[in-house]
């Protein structure tokens, strides 16, 4: 299967015709994945909700919720077979965009203090960790204890 590139990729706002595929992105790469109803309501609520296409096919996902002033990317995923691909790249580029477009600063996120390619992805975009939740996330890769998330966020130049 060819590489996703920058050159025949494209990032669209996501429909509810694209769940099906973004569920089993989703429960292919989380551990506690979203559902389908959490998906759904958060078409409902306004959030920024893309999908990053290379034809047809779906690769990867954005979710971002938009507070007042700021907003808080929740969800971020590539299917497996598409990673280190530019996927993520291409998807957080236009969430930046489009923050930038509405006026939001800083963008926000939680990440677990475990997944050492996701904190290097984000440092290497200018994220900066600025706090951590002590036992955030539940059975990680640690077994049944809970896990911290490591806060991170980044200015957007508005």
């Amino acid at each position: 299967m060819p590489s996703l590139s920058f050159a025949t990729a494209d990032v669209a706002l996501m429909s509810e015709h694209d769940i099906d595929v973004v569920l089993e992105i989703e429960r292919r790469g989380n551990p506690h994945p979203w559902t389908r109803e959490h998906f759904e309501n958060a078409l409902r609520s306004g959030y920024l909700c893309f999908v990053a296409r290379e034809g047809a096919e779906i690769s990867g996902f954005a979710i971002v919720r938009i507070l007042v002033d700021d907003a808080e990317l929740l969800l971020i995923a590539v299917s497996p077979d598409r990673r280190r691909s530019g996927c993520a790249t291409l998807l957080l580029n236009e969430v930046l965009l489009r923050l930038r477009e509405l006026g939001k600063s800083p963008l926000h996120l939680e990440v677990r203090a475990s997944n050492l390619p996701a904190i290097r992805f984000y440092e290497a975009r200018e994220f900066l960790a600025c706090g951590r939740r002590k036992n955030y996330y539940p059975n990680g890769v640690l077994g049944n204890e809970r896990e911290d998330a490591v806060l991170m966020q980044r200015a957007i130049n508005v």
